[in-house]
């Protein structure tokens, strides 16, 4: 601190400065002058009133000192101040007091050696300074009158600080008023532009904020909210629950529960409020998802007063963040579908993407490549696996080195385990690289195999057995293989001929080379084009199959055709003979019934145009059957081919004679319209059939039956005039066979009823409506019954009876009587049980069960079923069973004779051969058909019954005699010899209750 100001003496002996006048930069100049006064009352150079600033004392007044302030630490105030307001701090040496010896003011400018200060404080009592004067001399006149008079300065100097400090706090009132001011209409201005901004905010961010009165449980929304809810435009308060049933029906609940745990204050969010995203549903139907943050409001006590918060409509985040997931699930997915391996590595050198097929291919486990992972680690371990083998030496070096090449590089190196790898190493712009690997393996063997296929190829191409060849369009070939040499008639040449030599045009039908080229062009291929053709070398005709197929280029253009071509010469002889075949029979060589239909066809057409007639002649062996079964199929098949021959030696050329199976025939004969000459032919055709065939050695005869239709007098179409015919057929069948008879009106109306009698036989069949009779057998010396036979019996439903005589045939002709017979003895056998004694049932057994398999079966079932002895068990066959197939018929009456079922042999003496089946088989019956009975007076029929009898004696057979009706019958058969009798005059066939009702009457008496 230093003076400057000029000075004078006074009486003190000391300098007075210069008076100092106060600037208006001083508003406070009062001071000063209070420092010059103190100068002059108390006679020291320097007076001043210091005021304390943090590290500062400033001098807010002083008289003779030029500084403004000194630092606190070096001040003497800085002792005074320590004091109480009012007390005072005097040192009048400061050189003797040790506390300011080695003080700067007092070593140093203005060498002080005096001090006094009085402590000073502001209007709240706080000392903030000092009045305090200073002397360059010693001074101990400071008496207590002058240190009181220093005291009232100091409360004068407090005042004007005081009085300043009001006017300060007064002037900065009124400044921080204005500025409040302006601050408030700075604030308001900002506020509204705050709500504007706020309110625009809203409706671009799509965002809201609202605030939930706890104690009323209503809700306030903003604009925003009702834009986003698309509710309450109006923005009345809400029932909360109303609010909260705006939600979606899945996210209500959760909705509801974060609400009803803030207000419980179980709230785990910051401030206590609530946070959740969820569904909310517009009136309109449409979905939103919202993201909604809420904070608590507690008053004092704590206690929550409201929740308040914002909610964004983040829809479309929602989707963009689904739509995110999905693409990265798609790029997932996508990664891991590659057949290639792929790893993308970022411009730090670290993995950024990988596939699991880069990790399978180049054999590296997850620990070594995964994202993050370093490309130098990587890269090791691919330097360790020569997995750089393969590439340039410069790619190499780079990739060992850990740089990235700078253009696209690929190479192929193989795996220690046998892959063929090829690696693509492909620069990125943003500094990575991207790396692609894909399994050659299976490509390269591929290719090696192509090429073993193409050299197997060409060797198969020139030694096919067919032609293979390439031809230009217009059919000039361009290559070819030894086969096409050979069947071109140039034999084997060692490569192709010239194209002017060698050439497609080969066919033999004109046009034929210009319809394949049609059908190429059309088509773009030819299947199987069959053709007859002239060999280029030799001019020999063969035929030859085609295949052929037009090659087009890039842009789909024709530019040649391939094809094969093979020999079908033979093929074609083949299908001659085929068709040959199909359409005539293999045994006799006749048209067969397919040429036969298209041949009637055609002659009916022909008629038609040319206005004459056809005849058609349906033809039916007579006892073939018979034949076929006692002298074999071999037999049978050469007496059909005999009877061929002699129909073809009857008819005229243009006849056409058919064999349409089995025994039957059919015939056509065109221009052949008038009956009498249709007549003649059809009785040569019978007496020229019916002479006497030899078949080894072995003579024997059959007969024809003829059925005739003439069109178009009996129909006009082929299937109405062989119908016709084969109608006729039947009406001579029915007249006695080998005879013929032309169509008539109302013979469809028999077959039709035959028909419908099959039918119903069938049902009839099948729903019980057939019934058993039993005629009972008496013996001739005691009278007594022997047993029964059992008849079948059909009551029809509408017709009533239908005779034995009309439905046992049509059963045997149609198969039925199989069924029939199968039930007859079944039903025989149990009604037979339940007789007394040994009474036996007789049941007639039919040709065509024997033909049949499972008669036997049938047997065993019935007297197993019924628990009938099979010693009452009698089976009734005719001669014609043993005409049959004589050796396994009479096996067949062996084995059931073994089991005890005895055999009868029924309707005797009207055939030509029971002599000789009664030396074959010991049958345990004869009945003598009732014809002989019936004329039993007459020589010759009693001569027959005598001869019967005789045997029978002799052979140990019963002897029944059958019809008889009159008392002299039975006499007579009683004389002859007879042992058992039947017929009508003993008993007529009753219903098994009158039966049984008749056994018990005859047990009794």
């Amino acid at each position: 601190m230093t003076a400057t100001r000029p000075v004078s003496a006074t009486h003190y002996g000391v300098v007075a400065p210069e008076r100092h006048t106060p600037s208006e930069a001083e508003p406070v100049g009062q001071l000063d002058d209070l420092c010059r006064s103190a100068v002059e009352i108390f006679a020291v150079p320097m007076a001043m009133v210091a005021l304390v600033d943090e590290d500062r004392f400033r001098f807010r007044a002083r008289y003779g000192v030029e500084d403004d302030g000194v630092e606190r630490e070096s001040a003497f105030c800085n002792h005074t101040i320590r004091r109480q307001r009012g007390q005072s701090l005097v040192v009048p040496d400061l050189i003797q007091d040790e506390r300011f010896v080695e003080n700067p003011l007092v070593v140093g400018d203005p060498r002080a050696r005096f001090y006094a200060g009085i402590a000073i404080g502001s209007t709240s009592g706080r000392v903030i300074g000092t009045l305090c004067l200073m002397d360059r001399v010693p001074r101990s006149d400071l008496s207590p009158d002058r240190l009181h008079s220093l005291h009232e300065l100091a409360l004068v100097a407090e005042a004007h600080l005081q009085l300043e400090e009001a006017r300060r706090a007064a002037e900065a009132e009124v400044v921080e008023r204005r500025n409040a001011d302006a601050r408030l209409a700075e604030w308001e201005a900002r506020l509204r532009a705050i709500e504007a901004a706020h309110a625009m905010a809203e409706r671009i961010a799509a965002f809201g904020h609202w605030r939930i009165d706890v104690a009323t449980h209503t809700i306030t929304w903003s604009d925003g909210i009702a834009r986003i809810f698309g509710r309450n435009a109006g923005l009345a308060p809400l029932p909360l629950e109303t609010h909260v049933g705006f939600y979606h029906p899945d996210d209500l609940e959760r909705v509801r529960a974060s609400i009803d745990d803030a207000f419980a204050g179980r709230s785990q969010t910051l401030g206590g409020g609530y946070e959740h995203r969820s569904r909310l549903v517009r009136p309109d139907g449409e979905v939103r998802v919202v993201a909604v943050h809420g904070v608590g409001e507690h008053d004092d006590a704590g206690r929550l007063v409201s929740i308040f918060g914002v909610c964004l409509d983040v829809t479309e985040l929602a989707l963009s963040e689904q739509r995110l997931r999905e693409t990265g699930e798609a790029m997932r997915a996508t990664l891991e579908a590659m057949d290639q391996g792929l790893v993308m590595i970022g411009p730090d050198k670290r993995v950024q993407v990988h596939n699991q097929r880069a990790r399978d291919l180049l054999e590296l486990s997850e620990d070594v490549l995964h994202e993050g992972a370093s490309f130098a680690a990587v890269r090791r371990h691919l330097a360790q696996s020569s997995a750089f083998r393969g590439a340039l030496t410069e790619v190499q070096e780079s990739m060992q080195q850990g740089d990235f090449p700078l253009e696209v590089q690929s190479y192929e190196c193989s795996r220690p385990n046998g892959t063929i790898l090829e690696t693509r190493l492909a620069p990125m712009a943003s500094g990575g690289l991207v790396c692609t690997y894909t399994d050659l393996t299976e490509r390269r063997k591929g290719e090696a195999a192509l090429r073993s296929a193409e050299a197997d190829y060409q060797s198969l191409f020139q030694n096919a057995v067919i032609g293979v060849y390439r031809a230009r369009l217009d059919g000039g070939i361009v290559q070819a293989n030894r086969a096409l040499d050979r069947l071109h008639g140039y034999g084997d040449v060692p490569v192709p001929l010239p194209l002017s030599d060698f050439s497609h045009d080969w066919y033999v039908e004109p046009g034929r080379h210009a319809a394949f080229l049609k059908c190429l062009t059309q088509e773009g291929h030819v299947e199987d084009f069959v053709s007859e053709i002239r060999r280029h070398a030799g001019g020999e005709r063969i035929w030859v199959a085609e295949t052929a197929w037009v090659v087009c280029d890039a842009e789909g253009r024709p530019i040649w055709f391939e094809g094969t071509v093979a020999d079908a010469t033979e093929r074609k002889r083949a299908q001659a003979l085929i068709e040959h075949m199909a359409r005539h029979d293999a045994l006799t060589g006749l048209p067969n019934r397919r040429l036969f239909q298209e041949t009637l066809s055609r002659e009916i057409a022909s008629a038609r145009r040319n206005e004459g007639r056809v005849a058609v002649l349906c033809c039916d062996l007579d006892r073939f059957k018979a034949v076929n079964d006692t002298f074999g199929h071999p037999a049978g098949d050469a007496l059909l081919c005999i009877v061929a021959r002699r129909l073809r030696e009857v008819l005229h050329e243009g006849d056409v004679v058919a064999r349409l199976g089995g025994d039957e025939f059919a015939i056509i004969m065109p221009g052949r319209g008038e009956p009498r000459r249709i007549a003649s032919v059809a009785r040569r055709l019978i007496e020229t059939v019916g002479q006497p065939i030899d078949l080894d050695g072995r003579a024997t005869t059959v007969g024809v039956s003829i059925g005739v239709a003439i069109w178009p007098r009996h129909g006009d179409s082929a299937d109405t005039l062989f119908k016709n015919a084969d109608i006729a057929l039947y009406r001579a069948k029915d007249s006695g066979r080998n005879t013929f008879r032309f169509y008539e009106s109302g013979m469809d109306l028999a077959v039709a009823t035959r028909n419908l009698l099959e039918i119903d036989m069938r049902e009839s069949i099948r729903s019980g409506g057939f019934a058993l009779h039993y005629q009972p057998i008496f013996g001739l010396t005691d009278g007594a019954p022997k047993g029964f036979e059992a008849l079948l019996r059909w009551e029809h439903p509408v017709h009533g009876p239908v005779s034995p005589g009309d439905f046992i045939p049509l059963a045997e002709e149609t198969g039925l009587i199989t069924q029939l017979g199968a039930w007859a003895l079944h039903e025989a056998c149990r009604e037979a049980a339940a007789w007394p004694g040994d009474l036996r049932v007789a049941v007639n057994v039919s040709a065509v069960q024997f033909r049949k398999t499972g008669l036997e079966q049938s047997v065993v079932r019935a007297l197993a079923a019924s628990g009938l002895p099979a010693g009452r068990l009698e089976l009734e066959i005719t001669e014609s069973v043993l005409m049959q197939n004589s050796d396994a018929v009479i096996g067949c009456l062996h084995r059931l004779r073994a089991m005890g079922v005895r055999i009868a042999l029924d309707d005797f003496g009207t055939g030509y051969s029971s002599l000789s089946y009664l030396c074959r088989f010991p049958f345990d019956k004869i009945k003598i058909d009732r014809s002989f009975i019936r004329d039993i007076d007459e020589p010759e029929a009693a001569a027959v019954v005598r001869a019967v009898v005789g045997l029978g004696e002799r052979l140990g057979m019963a002897i029944t005699a059958e019809g008889v009706e009159t008392e002299e019958q039975l006499a007579r058969v009683r004389r002859k010899g007879c042992t058992e009798v039947q017929g009508f005059l003993l008993g007529r066939p009753l219903p098994a209750l009158q039966a049984k009702a008749l056994v018990a009457e005859r047990a009794v008496a």
